[in-house]
C-alpha cells in the first residue's frame, strides 16, 4: 500500500511540475499557487495516502449535508457561505467573515480508534458523535505550500455515527478525508 501511494505522490508530483507549479485540485479548493511539493512530506505524520486519494480523477462530489461512503473515504465537499450553514451544533471557532462551510457525515466506524480528517485547505474542523458536542483533537499537523494537502487532525472516536462541521473556508469547495490512523 506505500508503494502504491508513492507512485500516487510521484505522479502528482510529475502532474504538478508539467504544469508549471499548479496542481488543478489546489486551485480548486483555493490552495496557495505558491505550492513547494516538499512541503507534502513534512507533516506530523504520513500524509501520503490521502494525496493519492486527493489525486484520483474519479473522487466524488458531496454538497454540503451529504454523507462520505466508507468505500471511498476522501471526497470534494461543495460548501456554502458560512452564513447560509445551518450547522448541527456551533463551530468551536468563530469562522472569518466571507469565509465557507459546511455538514458531512458518515456512518458509525466499525471499531473504535484513533481517525485522521485530512483537509486540502485551510479551514476549522469539529467532529461530533452525539450531533451536539465536539470531540477534542489529540493531535494536528499543518504545514503551508503542500498543493494537495493543508493540514490533518487526529480524533478518537468511538462507534457512533460521526457529523463533521467544516467552517472558516477561503474557498467554496475543499478536500476531505477520514479514516483510521495508519
Amino acid at each position: 500500500m506505500r508503494r502504491l501511494a508513492a507512485i500516487a505522490l510521484s505522479a502528482s508530483l510529475l502532474a504538478l511540475s508539467a504544469e508549471g507549479g499548479q496542481a488543478q485540485p489546489a486551485r480548486e479548493s483555493g490552495a496557495s499557487p505558491a505550492a513547494d511539493p516538499a512541503a507534502c512530506t513534512q507533516f506530523d505524520w504520513s500524509l501520503l495516502r490521502e494525496q493519492a486519494w486527493f489525486s484520483a480523477a474519479s473522487l466524488p462530489r458531496l454538497d454540503s449535508g451529504g454523507t462520505l461512503a466508507a468505500a471511498m473515504p476522501a471526497a470534494i465537499l461543495v460548501l456554502k457561505p458560512q452564513d447560509a450553514v445551518a450547522p448541527p451544533f456551533a463551530p468551536s471557532r468563530e469562522p472569518k467573515p466571507g469565509s465557507y462551510g459546511g455538514v458531512l457525515h458518515l456512518e458509525a466506524p466499525l471499531a473504535p480508534g484513533a481517525y485522521q480528517v485530512t483537509l486540502s485547505d485551510r479551514a476549522w474542523i469539529d467532529v461530533s458523535q452525539d450531533g451536539k458536542t465536539p470531540r477534542p483533537p489529540t493531535a494536528s499537523t499543518m504545514r503551508p505550500g503542500c498543493p494537495m494537502l493543508a493540514k490533518s487532525v487526529r480524533f478518537q472516536l468511538g462507534t457512533a455515527p460521526i457529523t463533521l462541521l467544516v467552517s472558516g473556508a477561503p474557498a467554496d469547495t475543499i478536500r476531505i478525508a477520514v479514516a483510521p490512523v495508519e
